[in-house]
């Protein structure tokens, strides 16, 4: 990880009892064999709510990011995403651009 390299910060709650289920789709949807899919990411799941998940994915450069968002091949796993969260954006979503500023 380096100073400048884009991310995405993606907070998905579930639909009840749904948790383990985007868990393990999240998993697989970062082995697709995207070139410009994610180098270095993290799923994280909330103390409080076994179906907050929280992700954390980094990108090589700006242009691979992009390539990645923009590419239509990853609609379809997207919308699988889409399919167990909540149906209340206000109830599921932050999704946020970044870039690292600092890392270990």
């Amino acid at each position: 990880m380096h100073a400048k390299q884009p991310g995405m910060v993606l907070r998905f709650k579930a639909k009840p009892g749904m948790g383990d289920e985007l868990f393990k789709l999240c998993h697989e949807l970062h082995f697709n064999d995207d070139p410009d899919g994610p180098v270095d990411w993290v799923l994280s799941r909330s103390d409080e709510d076994p179906d907050i998940m929280w992700a954390f994915e980094f990108y090589r450069d700006d242009e691979s990011f992009e390539r990645h968002y923009s590419n239509p091949a990853m609609d379809e796993g997207h919308q699988r995403v889409f399919d167990l969260v909540a149906d209340n954006v206000e109830e599921w979503g932050v999704r946020e651009s970044v870039h690292i500023v600092t890392s270990s």
